[in-house]
């Protein structure tokens, strides 16, 4: 398999970051033009706090620069070895559909016990992409 593929799961992840952050943005706005948080909150995040959702989605964003971090390393490293096969493709997009997941419960309800075992669903997949990895380098 070429591994120009696994750009595609990559790409995904992309997108929902650009999108978490567009939305991230939208709800700062309108927590300031509504009077809810002072916009000079945001220079130095200090003060009252902003509302709930401008909370839960200003995390999420950087929860977007920590765990991905370990996908897209995976996902390189496969492409470099030359070594992206089917199942790294599968798993690198279900790596993607369960931060997609992971958002929608952060960014909505926001309960806990189900955020975690999302996110430790997310941690799974990209430990089986190391370890596929790994498999494939060394078989």
């Amino acid at each position: 398999m070429e591994p120009r593929w696994m750009l595609l799961p990559m790409f995904a992840q992309t997108l929902l970051t650009f999108g978490v952050m567009q939305l991230a943005r939208t709800r700062r706005f309108k927590a300031v033009k509504g009077g809810k948080v002072s916009g000079a909150y945001f220079k130095t995040m200090e003060g009252p706090k902003p509302p709930r959702e401008v909370l839960q989605s200003d995390q999420l964003v950087l929860n977007f620069f920590e765990t991905p971090i370990l996908f897209y390393v995976v996902c390189l490293a496969a492409m470099v070895l030359n070594l992206v096969d089917p199942i790294l493709l599968g798993l690198g997009t279900t790596f993607v559909l369960v931060r997609t997941w992971h958002a929608q419960v952060k960014l909505t309800h926001n309960k806990l016990g189900k955020r975690a075992l999302v996110f430790i669903i997310s941690l799974l997949v990209i430990s089986l992409m190391w370890v596929w990895l790994l498999a494939l380098a060394f078989a």
